[in-house]
Formats: structure tokens, sequence, C-alpha cells
């Protein structure tokens, strides 16, 4: 099923009850941020004008906030106004830590060093592999041929799961390269970013970036890829982004 199809199926109408509707674009925002009010009119088939009225509303209330995305028209770039969740509501989404877990990590720190640290953060994410190759061998063993970019569409889910409201954004990304004669040749390469919306130990990674790096070189590990990290949520970026090729510098 595909992201549209999935928003159609659990889609607000007009007819639902306002809060009922505007939770359910604070999920949309989370996952698909930065988002435009006619994008989100598209998934959910609602009127533009219905989407404004909810969206007003999110913004008055500090749940979300603009965020502009140049787009290219007749040459020149002009913003498109989209919509993030504030850093407001990404401490009061569910999440899986709190103060004493912040305290932890310090007194680990303390204690222990930086090494103690880096240990902890990779047994955070050492179950992430294991789980993807399970699910990957599971449609395997159905028949299907598994590929890079499913692969990455996996380990979404599996994030989505547990709390980081991820998305895969595919890219492709053209390249010249030397031809016979000193030609140049065109050619594209297949890549993907990698984005949560939301993450769960957003205080504690905003004091410890152990945890952001771990998570970096367990998608790396998983791609079997150097993936790079663009962007987290602890920086006060609106989503954590990695960029992941898809087709050159894997290994086996």
């Amino acid at each position: 099923m595909t992201q549209s199809h999935a928003a159609r199926s659990a889609a607000p109408t007009e007819h639902e009850a306002p809060r009922d509707t505007r939770d359910r674009l604070v999920e949309a925002i989370s996952a698909h941020g930065p988002i435009t009010a006619r994008r989100l009119a598209d998934m959910f088939g609602l009127t533009s004008a219905a989407v404004r009225r909810h969206l007003a509303m999110l913004q008055d209330e500090g749940v979300i906030a603009e965020h502009d995305v140049p787009v290219k028209r007749r040459g020149r770039g002009r913003p498109s106004k989209a919509f993030v969740l504030s850093a407001q509501a990404h401490e009061t989404l569910p999440g899986g830590y709190d103060d004493l877990a912040v305290l932890a990590l310090d007194e680990l720190a303390a204690r222990g060093g930086t090494e103690a640290v880096d240990h902890l953060a990779e047994r955070r994410v050492a179950d992430w592999q294991r789980e993807v190759e399970r699910r990957a061998e599971a449609q395997r063993e159905a028949g299907r041929d598994i590929t890079p970019a499913q692969k990455l569409q996996i380990l979404a889910d599996l994030l989505t799961e547990r709390g980081f409201a991820t998305t895969v954004r595919p890219l492709t990304v053209p390249v010249r390269t030397a031809g016979p004669h000193g030609q140049e040749r065109p050619r594209t390469l297949m890549a993907a970013q990698l984005c949560h919306g939301h993450c769960p130990v957003h205080a504690v990674a905003a004091r410890h970036p152990e945890l952001c790096e771990a998570e970096t070189r367990a998608i790396a590990r998983i791609i079997g890829a150097p993936v790079q990290r663009l962007a987290t949520l602890a920086q006060g970026a609106h989503a954590c982004t990695t960029h992941v090729p898809l087709t050159e510098g894997r290994t086996p």
C-alpha cells in the first residue's frame, strides 16, 4: 500500500470532530513535513480551505510552524509555505525518555566517559539490523527479491513502529562521467533520504549526540553503504535526515 493510499484509508473527513481531524493532520505533518496545505488536502480528500482552517488553529496552539521551501518557477525561486511540527510539539509527543533518562546518561558519561556512552548508544540500536534482516528474509522466502530501496523501506517501517515517524524520500542525482574520446556521458545515481519526523529520545540526544551517531552507523550497516547524516532534530532541524546512496558505494 502506498503512502497516499494509506493516508486516504485513515483520512479525516469534513464531518469528523475538528480535534480528530487536527490530530490526524498532525500525524501527517510529523511523518511528511515540511508539507503544504494543498498536499495535505490531496492526501486526505479535504478542501484546501478546510485544511487551512485546521492549520491556522494548530499554529495558534503552537503545535506546528511554517517552513519556507524554495520552489523554482520560471527560472526564479520563491518560497512555498509548508508546515512542520514545532519544537513544542516534539516535547509533548509520546517519547521513550524523561528527565531520569537524561540524568542517567549524564551520570554514565561522568563515571564511564565517552566510551561508556558510545557502548550504550550501540546497544540501543543493536537489534535494528537483526530485525530488518528477519523481515527481509521473510519476504525472500515468499519469493520476493529485496533491493536496497526495499530494505530501506523495511527499516523505515520498523522505525515508525518505534516512534520515529520515518519516511523514505527517493532522490535521483544526475552526474556526468568521461566516455570514449573525451566525451561526457550522463548518468543518474539513485539515492534516498531517510527522514525521522519525530525522535523518541529528542531531549537525551540533544545532550548526547552519541545516540545520533550510533543510529547513523546502524543505518550504514543495514544498507551496506556509507550514509551521511545531514540534519538532526536534536540540533534544531525540522527532521532527522540521512542521505542514503542506493546504486553506488555499497558493500556486498
